[in-house]
């Protein structure tokens, strides 16, 4: 695919804000619609502008790690926040969560033992997409 100079100059805005409107849905999530899955679609979609606009090469200097590698890290993630409540002898996927204080008087950030799971959904998420557009790209280079 040839790239063309509006769309290189585009993926120097569009990446960054979809990386940021990634990580937002990603937090957001939990309280409203949004999450793991929805992120890992904003973030694969960040990924693939990025090779859109300045080619696989540049790609895999902006994301070392191999799709398959998102994908097995994003499985580990769910797994191991599954298994973690196990440890404390409580039902598989058991969700726990408290409040970590902010510095400079921030108030105080809502954790939960969820967002480790959706972490993994969203790391499996952009694998799978990446993974796939990149495989069909290459088909057609």
């Amino acid at each position: 695919m040839m790239s063309t100079v509006i769309l290189r100059t585009s993926v120097r805005l569009l990446v960054p804000l979809s990386l940021i409107f990634s990580v937002f849905i990603y937090f957001k999530g939990h309280q409203t619609p949004g999450g793991g899955f929805v992120g890992g679609l904003m973030l694969a979609a960040a990924l693939v502008i990025q090779r859109m606009g300045d080619g696989p090469v540049a790609m895999k200097r902006f994301m070392p790690a191999s799709p398959r590698w998102l994908i097995a890290t994003g499985l580990s993630f769910a797994l191991i926040t599954g298994l973690g409540a196990m440890l404390w002898g409580l039902p598989f996927f058991t969700s726990n969560h408290g409040y970590i204080p902010l510095p400079l008087g921030g108030g105080k950030f809502e954790w939960a033992s969820v967002m480790l799971f959706d972490l993994g959904v969203m790391l499996t998420v952009a694998g799978v997409v990446v993974g796939i557009i990149d495989a069909l790209s290459q088909e057609l280079e």
